[in-house]
């Protein structure tokens, strides 16, 4: 009797441009079952103008996760991401609109997520970390207090160190994205921006509870540059410090960049106030380090690089 080999089951958590370039590369190999657990409290742009205007959820980290899993991600970005050009949806992209409409036809939010996933042939599945509005906060070492990831960027781009963060309302964590951690063999967490994207995953009632108190082997995924001159001195270090204390527990394995563009690149960036991410050179036997920035043009983890990187860190973690 032939029976169906056993898929190993990977809950990534992340959301923005960061977490694709993981999910991109994950789809490809058939012995991972992935599923995306995504920030849902993006106030920028598009996601932002779409959530005010119709009190929808802001698609534009779900979009960007489920065509990173598509079957056909070149087609689909190209038609998805392309904005529109009218008076009514100026600077709206497709993917989002649809997002909308489909949210408006089936009256919530993870159906209209399904639907789409089913269009674009997906290759895993895409799960909201909370179905409920919140409006993201943080306080600062100076006592202040920001409500929105637009205006939280800022802050920590203009130099001012982030303390704690924080959900206004209290939301509970979505029933999917806790029984996917429940189920999980592997957590992933990023790549991705650290305090906007990464970390409010963990914020929504139930899910930090389920983490904690499971033994699942947690990587995480450092990003390539620091956001802002509130993180200037961050290294890996205190990065995985922050993220510990919202997880509630050790990460199992770090998978870090170390090989950085030249000095000419790396100061550009420097003037929009971002800089590499490095280890402080203490020894830490859960480092796995390697060249994932590929492209000198952009900052983005090679996607391929990545998740073959990743993909022999969880096998080395489960067996």
């Amino acid at each position: 009797m032939i029976t169906k080999a056993r898929r190993i089951k990977i809950v990534c958590f992340g959301g923005g441009t960061g977490m694709p370039s993981l999910l991109s590369g994950l789809k490809h190999n058939p012995w991972f079952e992935v599923t995306a657990v995504v920030n849902m409290f993006d106030t920028g742009g598009s996601s932002g103008e779409l959530k005010d205007k119709f009190g929808i959820l802001p698609p534009g980290d779900v979009l960007r996760c489920l065509l990173a899993l598509s079957e056909d991600e070149a087609g689909a970005r190209k038609i998805l991401l392309k904005r529109i050009d009218h008076p009514s949806f100026s600077g709206h992209t497709g993917g989002n609109l649809l997002l909308m409409a489909f949210e408006k036809v089936y009256g919530n939010h993870l159906d209209a997520v399904n639907s789409l996933a089913q269009v674009l042939s997906v290759k895993g599945r895409v799960v909201p970390v909370t179905s409920l509005q919140g409006t993201l906060c943080a306080s600062y070492a100076d006592k202040t207090i920001k409500k929105g990831e637009t205006n939280i960027d800022k802050y920590l781009f203009a130099g001012n160190e982030i303390s704690n963060l924080f959900i206004e309302p209290e939301v509970r964590a979505s029933r999917l994205s806790i029984k996917a951690v429940k189920e999980a063999e592997i957590l992933c967490v990023g790549p991705g921006s650290f305090y906007t994207s990464i970390l409010p995953n963990f914020l929504p009632g139930g899910i930090k509870d389920e983490i904690k108190k499971s033994k699942t082997p947690i990587i995480f995924i450092g990003n390539l540059l620091t956001e802002g001159l509130g993180m200037k001195k961050y290294k890996v270090e205190t990065v995985v410090k922050i993220l510990e204390k919202y997880l509630g527990r050790k990460v199992s394995a770090i998978v870090v960049n170390n090989r950085f563009p030249d000095k000419k690149v790396l100061d550009n960036y420097a003037k929009e106030n971002k800089y590499p991410l490095k280890l402080n050179g203490a020894e830490d036997r859960r480092v796995v380090s390697a060249g994932l920035w590929s492209d000198t043009n952009i900052a983005r983890h090679d996607s391929n690089l990545l998740a073959n990187l990743v993909s022999s860190v969880i096998h080395k973690l489960i067996d």
